[in-house]
């Protein structure tokens, strides 16, 4: 069940939120979010269920940050309420592992960057024009063409 309803006035949403955003963008935010109302988008659980990842139970399971986690709290009263966009902009960032950190992305958004990589990659026509099997024989390589 979404938290939207077409009566409560929402003025200033994402201007509760100090989600690192430059005011200038504030007004895109704001109807970037209406617009994923009016077209009734999945909520961020709803979201990372689909990408087999486990939902969220508490809101501090989505950001460690205890204010945005009471600010979270406030406005939609369940984790299964959150939306997508503001979800994802504030969501934490995977824990930092040294050595081989790398890329430390929120748990949701690097799993559909990746996702959406290897959907290009599979369907990318010259990718896949060429179709070859390899065959190991006793040390030896061999290709067969289908």
């Amino acid at each position: 069940m979404r938290w939207y309803s077409p009566t409560h006035n929402y003025p200033n949403d994402v201007a509760a939120f100090d989600s690192g955003v430059p005011l200038a963008l504030r007004v895109v935010e704001i109807l970037g979010i209406e617009q994923s109302r009016a077209w009734r988008t999945a909520t961020l659980n709803e979201f990372r269920l689909f990408f087999g990842l486990i939902k969220h139970e508490k809101f501090e399971d989505i950001t460690p940050d205890p204010k945005l986690a009471l600010k979270l709290r406030q406005f939609y009263d369940h984790p299964d309420n959150v939306e997508l966009y503001p979800g994802l902009v504030v969501e934490g960032t995977k824990k930092v592992m040294v050595p081989g950190s790398g890329l430390c992305p929120p748990q949701t958004i690097g799993k559909a960057i990746l996702s959406d990589a290897a959907t290009l990659v599979r369907g990318d026509r010259f990718y896949t024009v060429v179709c070859a099997a390899i065959c190991v024989f006793d040390s030896r390589i061999i290709l067969l063409r289908i």
